[in-house]
């Protein structure tokens, strides 16, 4: 079931890139097992493409959650998700290391 939470959040993810949107805050406990997301304070849209553009003045100075970054903070959140279930012996190796590819 791994597996499918990661593809479910990466459909969510392709589609927010492809019309623009940007969350702000993707810390991992604002994401769902439903491949959702909650907590959209600072979300946003982008008007002219611009890959570093972020809605959360907060995240201004580094930028970890501005549009570019959003797949790879996805990413490493689905892998805390994976290494956490996987070290509780929840699912196996093999399945968190498949829902990571």
């Amino acid at each position: 079931w791994a597996v499918e939470v990661a593809e479910r959040t990466a459909v969510l993810i392709a589609r927010w890139q492809g019309v623009g949107f940007i969350h702000g805050v993707l810390n991992t406990d604002n994401m769902s097992v439903l491949g959702l997301t909650i907590d959209y304070g600072p979300f946003g849209f982008l008007d002219a493409f611009d890959p570093s553009f972020t809605p959360n003045t907060t995240d201004l100075p580094g930028r970890r959650y501005c549009f570019a970054n959003q797949p790879d903070v996805v990413l490493w959140n689905i892998a805390q998700f994976t290494t956490t279930l996987s070290a509780a012996e929840l699912i196996s190796t093999e399945e968190a290391n498949y829902a990571m590819e």
